[in-house]
């Protein structure tokens, strides 16, 4: 029956004689009349006849859908298709019955609403059935295929459905146990190369190696895959040629946060890792190499491949459970971590270890050292202002990693370091209150190791620190001579303007007697002259 023969039927069909319960005719009742519920998901799962579940859906709980031999699954796939409200479809289980099932999937297949499909637990869905919804649906973002019988042929349906598709929505994809070989993932990874938006890349015990790396390296080589966050490749065949075939596109990807790999890598393919963990674009925070036969080599080789890495927090190791000892971390392999975390060697290297690892997931790690150093991260982590952090993490180290302060690298500089040094030291003490693990000192304390680092200078360079001392002496005995002269001459000046102005005023003086006198002698005989003749006439 073809769907627009149901398109007709589906309003006046009896849900009850086509369903084997009253929870499966509710279901298609609400997929029916496009009846939305909290989650939208649906859940068909396998049922058993004295199953007592007529009252396990309500309102708000997912939806399950249990398949007995009373259920006609042709009907579910049709409401399936039609419905325009689910959004995720969880299938663990399918009949035997191929006509049932290819009846469901035909179905299902002209659904155009859902966001999220998820195949599980040995169910036998023909994917190529499914090349319509793969192709069509443009609000499909996540795809779930676990324990689906998925060869190379339907491999290659897949993703040429996947390359066809016309909206760029997929974000996640997922293929558990499907032993799909090389070739298969291959052509698949090709195809979700069309897909850049593509976010999460889940494909553990699909059997691919080093064939599937070239081909996923070289899409993410060439920023087709630039937005990938999640690779999750455990319990493969990916040895370390493929590890080291993946890893040029590793670090083309700035975006990858969450890395997953496993045996048959050894210590060689994890330093194969060092060019994309040691790379200033690098993002990655979790590492996942818990199914790795994980021993001191393996541990050397990660800690040198993690030398310089600042964004990474998380790693997953075995949990050290083989029988061969020699592939269980020692002393010697614990010591490589704590380097990494702090290494001791140089006051500078110490500054130049990992501040940013927190967590080292493995259960028998009894080193209490390496614990301490995590949790001194984790607190700086913590804190709200990143750079007081940092400065008083890598302070707390050094204080700690070294007690008595080497001085000596810096007399090259002769006397210019020390006031650095001082004020190091006194930034130490306003610091030394903050939570950055179990390192703490007084303040006394360390005032007492800044005196003893002066002292060093002194002990150091003494012919440079006495002559310093006579020509700070000297400087200043000139610097006051100069002033002293400085004043002399004006107080000299002022003595001079004083004399000036004094006989600038006894000039005045004399102008002004010898201007009256003048008057007297010559001007008022002259005056009386002139009165007489003038009576006279």
């Amino acid at each position: 029956m073809n769907m627009n023969r149901r398109d007709a039927l589906a309003p006046d069909v009896n849900l009850e004689e086509i369903t084997s319960s009253k929870q499966n005719a509710e279901v298609m009742r609400r997929l029916r009349d496009n009846i939305r519920w909290e989650g939208n998901t649906l859940c068909i799962t396998e049922g058993v006849d004295d199953d007592n579940d007529d009252d396990d859906n309500d309102d708000n709980e997912e939806m399950v859908f249990s398949i007995r031999e009373g259920d006609d699954l042709s009907w579910l796939g049709y409401f399936i298709g039609r419905n325009q409200s689910l959004d995720d479809l969880s299938v663990e289980f399918m009949p035997e019955e191929r006509e049932r099932v290819d009846a469901f999937i035909d179905g299902v297949s002209h659904n155009r609403s859902m966001r999220e499909l998820a195949a599980l637990a040995g169910t036998d869905i023909r994917v190529r059935k499914l090349y319509p919804f793969f192709r069509e649906n443009n609000n499909l973002t996540k795809i779930c295929l676990y324990h689906a019988v998925i060869g190379r042929e339907c491999a290659s349906d897949l993703a040429l459905a996947l390359s066809q598709r016309q909206v760029k929505s997929l974000t996640a994809f997922c293929l558990r146990d499907n032993n799909l070989g090389d070739e298969g993932f291959a052509d698949i990874v090709q195809a979700l190369g069309t897909q850049p938006q593509l976010e999460q890349l889940i494909c553990p015990r699909n059997n691919i190696g080093r064939i599937s790396c070239e081909a996923l390296g070289a899409l993410m080589m060439i920023w087709r895959m630039s937005n990938l966050k999640y690779l999750h490749l455990p319990n493969n065949s990916i040895d370390d040629a493929g590890l080291q075939a993946l890893v040029p596109g590793l670090c083309n990807s700035s975006n990858l946060e969450q890395l997953s790999i496993s045996d048959p890598i050894t210590a060689v393919g994890l330093r194969y890792l060092s060019p994309f963990l040691q790379s200033g674009s690098c993002r990655l925070r979790f590492l996942n190499i818990r199914s790795v036969r994980f021993g001191d080599a393996e541990a050397a080789a990660l800690a040198y491949a993690l030398s310089g890495n600042k964004s990474l927090t998380t790693f997953c190791l075995p949990n050290q459970e083989y029988e061969d000892e020699e592939c269980a971390i020692t002393e010697a392999g614990w010591s490589a971590f704590s380097k990494l975390l702090c290494d001791t060697s140089s006051i500078n290297n110490t500054y130049l270890s990992n501040h940013t690892l927190t967590y080292i997931i493995e259960n028998s790690m009894d080193d209490t050292h390496i614990a301490d150093l995590l949790k001194m991260n984790e607190a700086a982590k913590n804190m709200r202002n990143r750079e007081i952090a940092m400065q008083s993490l890598t302070r707390s180290k050094i204080l700690m990693s070294h007690p008595d302060l080497d001085m000596e690298p810096l007399f090259l500089y002769k006397l210019k370091f020390l006031p650095l040094i001082t004020n190091w030291f006194r930034r130490s003490i306003q610091l030394c209150s903050d939570e950055v693990g179990r390192w703490k000192e007084s303040v006394r304390e360390l005032q007492s190791r800044e005196l003893s680092a002066v002292y060093k200078f002194v002990r150091g360079m003494p012919l440079l620190v006495s002559d310093g001392y006579w020509m700070n002496v000297l400087n200043e005995s000139q610097a006051k001579k100069k002033k002293l002269q400085v004043e002399n001459e004006k107080r000299k000046f002022e003595v001079m303007l004083q004399r000036a102005e004094k006989g600038i005023q006894r000039a005045e003086k004399n102008e002004r007697r010898a201007s009256k006198r003048l008057y007297t002698e010559q001007v008022q005989p002259v005056a009386s002259i002139i009165s007489v003749l003038s009576y006279n006439q």
